[in-house]
């Protein structure tokens, strides 16, 4: 089980994403594995039926026994996460869902995900940021290898974009050590530049 933990784990992304602290900007982060609980997955995801759903029961070849008095607690945890987003959000926010993927995933560097509904970002914003990173050598691939990006229910409108950046931009994946910066800009100083344009 260590190679799969270790392959889908967010390596770093504390690092990659919290690089930017201003008056507009708040972080939201879960603070557990998604083989503990999976906070980006659906209440009745379509995913439960493969048994990765918030309570991953089997991943990857691998079986997860989860004593049943044990369930409402973790789903708790869930919970939890979904109130603290609402908590942080606000009317016209802009919820950035932040992660990242392997790099046998995804031939992108960074991947740009959004629903096809009403929390689908502006044009001008899929642009500044698709452009900012293009510009700086990094491919870019929208909605794909994934999509969407979360949506907690609130009682007002906002929307909710999601960045996956593919870990070979950014860390050597058999080490787990981060990249030192060579000839393009290091992902975490463009992370910082898209949340001063976007607060």
């Amino acid at each position: 089980m260590n190679d799969v933990v270790l392959k889908w784990t967010d390596w770093h992304t504390d690092y990659l994403f919290h690089a930017h602290h201003g008056e507009n900007v708040r972080t939201v982060r879960f603070p557990y594995s998604r083989f503990i609980v999976d906070a980006e997955r659906l209440w009745n995801d379509p995913l439960e039926e493969q048994g990765q759903g918030i309570l991953y029961k089997q991943f990857a070849g691998y079986r997860r026994n989860i004593p049943e008095a044990h369930e409402p607690m973790l789903l708790n945890l869930w919970h939890q996460h979904q109130q603290r987003l609402r908590d942080n959000l606000c009317e016209n926010a802009l919820l950035l869902d932040c992660h990242s993927f392997p790099s046998e995933a995804g031939e992108v560097d960074i991947c740009i995900g959004y629903n096809e509904d009403w929390s689908k970002p502006d044009a001008s914003t899929l642009s500044m940021v698709v452009n900012l990173f293009e510009e700086n050598g990094y491919t870019v691939g929208i909605n794909n290898p994934y999509s969407n990006s979360e949506t907690p229910e609130c009682p007002f409108a906002y929307k909710s974009m999601m960045l996956e950046v593919n870990k070979r931009a950014y860390m050597e994946e058999g080490s787990l050590r981060l990249k030192q910066p060579l000839q393009r800009k290091c992902i975490r100083d463009l992370m910082t530049t898209v949340l001063k344009e976007l607060s």
